[in-house]
């Protein structure tokens, strides 16, 4: 899940953390513990230059760095940029002047920081990068994902369940695109709609939403309204599909497959209202993306190596916590990047416990509205 560069202020999930846990995003932003410094065992500082905490991908993924962090004895600090890119940069600023173990972003532009990174190689701090890559500078490891693969499977998917519904692939289907600005949304537009460009039979509408659900909403209306008969719809993230699917519910097409007059739906992020909607059967098929194991696995590797002043291993990624189990690593324009491989959630594997979706409701108690 990403969100555009500069100054995009996209709508709430509605991210609310209730059970066991008690915790609210302004509690994930207070320190965790004191103390400061560089450690290479643990007991220095991880510093989250996080992007926002208006969308429950990005609450989730800062409790995990936190989790992470604490699990290795850092303290956890963590500032919110509310999307501003000028904010996040002059947060991180201010966190290299308490010489941190690491700091840790997802970027709201991904080449504004560039000069932080170069700042901090300068105080030899390690940078790990998670969810958006970064376009300029330098990291130590970033931890992302496969954005124009991701459009690429969902296209790939609705060619498929059009080939089912028709004998061929053909159909009209809405595109909900998100901000061009951000090149994870351009990327997955470009995979998505790249895929459908090969089938002369099936018409794409390509309409923008900016990431926004009221946005959303109503581009689904209005596309309900010109093409009464749509058989299908995608999404790049799920902020983007609860509009669509809010959409669905008040024309009386939120049907479950293979019942007159469902509609295909895929979407990209795997959180657990979509979970739902594939129990539900009106979600087709969602590309999972991990902001669990982003956290995690940044957190790891920056304790394993980077404040060791070791290189990242070039090693391919394993771990079996994941449903995907493995990932590679490998050295891209701006350091080391383990690419997590998209897969498809659906009706086959929702309630497969290692699903991010799942471990945060099952396991750690948060609860998404």
């Amino acid at each position: 899940m990403t969100t555009s560069n500069q100054h995009l202020l996209v709508p709430s999930r509605r991210a609310l953390l209730a059970g066991g846990l008690g915790l609210t995003a302004a509690g994930l932003l207070s320190a965790c513990g004191s103390g400061s410094g560089t450690g290479s065992a643990g007991g220095g500082t991880s510093a989250f230059a996080n992007k926002g905490m208006d969308y429950f991908f990005f609450v989730v993924q800062s409790e995990a760095i936190q989790r992470a962090s604490k699990a290795l004895s850092y303290t956890f600090k963590t500032t919110d940029a509310n999307q501003d890119a000028s904010a996040q940069y002059n947060n991180w600023n201010s966190a290299l002047l308490q010489k941190p173990s690491w700091i840790i972003a997802d970027p709201v532009d991904s080449e504004g920081l560039a000069p932080m990174t170069t700042k901090a190689k300068q105080q030899k701090i390690p940078v790990g990068i998670v969810d958006t890559p970064l376009t300029k500078g330098e990291a130590a490891i970033t931890v992302s994902f496969d954005n124009r693969r991701g459009g690429e499977m969902a296209a790939e998917k609705t060619v498929e369940l059009l080939q089912a519904k028709y004998g061929k692939p053909q159909g009209t289907v809405l595109n909900g695109y998100g901000a061009l600005s951000s090149v994870a949304w351009r990327q997955r537009k470009e995979g998505f709609e790249g895929v459908l460009a090969k089938y002369p039979d099936i018409k794409v509408i390509a309409r923008p939403t900016d990431g926004a659900e009221t946005t959303a909403r109503d581009i689904a209306a209005s596309t309900l309204a010109e093409f009464p008969d749509l058989d299908a719809a995608h999404a790049p993230s799920d902020s983007i599909t609860r509009g669509i699917v809010t959409t669905l519910r008040q024309s009386g097409r939120a049907v479950p497959t293979g019942q007159p007059g469902h509609v295909i739906l895929t979407s990209i992020d795997g959180e657990p209202q979509s979970l739902g909607w594939a129990r539900e059967g009106i979600l087709d098929a969602e590309v999972s993306q991990d902001p669990i194991a982003y956290g995690e696995i940044c957190v790891q590797l920056l304790h394993d190596y980077a404040v060791k002043g070791k290189a990242i291993s070039m090693a391919e990624y394993s771990n079996d916590k994941y449903y995907w189990g493995k990932a590679p690593i490998t050295q891209g324009d701006t350091g080391p990047t383990c690419t997590i491989p998209p897969f498809f959630i659906d009706a086959s594997n929702v309630d497969d416990p290692r699903q991010w979706g799942n471990v945060v409701t099952k396991q750690w108690g948060m609860e998404q509205k």
